[in-house]
């Protein structure tokens, strides 16, 4: 949908002025092509969260048979603030 309303106003906007040069309006045109497919793909961010993504929050790691607790987290369901112990803060 976003790329038809693009290609629209790119259409309305050459119709009335169109160069002589060809060229030109290919560019323009394959210029409006490729900005439509970045914004297509871009994805968005995803929330910043303290989950542990070992675990995903739960503390424990299995199968649902076998349970253990998550060694990343140490059982917290958190992610761990740094592994440095001595670093400048």
């Amino acid at each position: 949908m976003r790329f038809l309303l693009c290609l629209v106003v790119v259409l309305v906007g050459c119709v009335l002025t169109l160069p002589e040069d060809h060229t030109l309006s290919a560019d323009i045109a394959c210029e409006t092509a490729r900005m439509v497919t970045q914004l297509r793909h871009e994805i968005a961010p995803t929330p910043v969260s303290d989950k542990c993504e070992n675990c995903d929050g739960t503390g424990k790691i299995g199968d649902g048979r076998i349970v253990m607790t998550c060694p990343v987290c140490k059982g917290t369901g958190k992610k761990m603030q740094s592994v440095c112990k001595d670093c400048p803060k």
